[in-house]
């Protein structure tokens, strides 16, 4: 990180992820997605948009991001 710089958004992506998949070793695929959606919807900046975007008929990749399926 450059001397002086508070923010570092790759340090920040990467402690995201690692939350991430960790919620998904411990919940199971299912229910992470189910709790991630949950708290994307409550979210006030990311909620609106959502539904914006659901009611548009654009929907979510999230389906699409299920290694699962």
């Amino acid at each position: 990180m450059k001397p002086g710089k508070e923010f570092d958004c790759v340090e920040m992506k990467a402690k995201i992820q690692a939350r991430l998949l960790c919620e998904v070793a411990e919940l199971g695929w299912e229910e992470a997605h189910r709790r991630r959606a949950k708290r994307l919807s409550r979210d006030p900046i990311l909620g609106s948009f959502l539904r914006t975007k659901m009611a548009n008929g654009n929907g979510s990749a999230a389906g699409r991001l299920n290694p699962h399926r």
